[in-house]
């Protein structure tokens, strides 16, 4: 069963590359990762930096705006990502970058649900 979701998250990498290799992504998508750095005991008093780290994301972002469910008006402002899995899992406190500019991850989703994931859809704000 492995195989078939190996399978799986290949096609969605050719899915969602950019569309001048043929795919359906859009722009250039960005996973950052901050993570704090760790002071040095013996100098308390140095600011520390964050390391930085980014992945690209084969990624289609999809605008997201008002809409009635069941009678009532919902309104969203944001933007909908759905990537193929990158080197690492993502996690809420990422930053989704699209064309260079950030964005806050609201709600992130495997997809599958079960399973093994072979992409994610996060949603992101403004």
């Amino acid at each position: 069963m492995a195989g078939f979701y190996d399978d799986m998250a290949e096609m969605v990498t050719e899915l969602l590359q950019p569309d001048a290799a043929g795919g359906l992504g859009q722009g250039t998508v960005q996973l950052k990762r901050e993570t704090p750095g760790v002071v040095d005991p013996d100098q308390p008093w140095v600011p520390v930096e964050p390391t930085v780290t980014t992945w690209p994301l084969s990624a289609a972002v999809k605008r997201l705006h008002q809409r009635y469910e069941n009678g009532i008006l919902i309104v969203e402002t944001g933007d909908m990502v759905t990537f193929a899995g990158p080197e690492v899992e993502p996690v809420l406190t990422d930053i989704i970058i699209i064309d260079g500019a950030e964005r806050v991850i609201t709600n992130l989703t495997p997809i599958p649900a079960a399973g093994p994931t072979v992409a994610w859809k996060a949603w992101c704000s403004q």
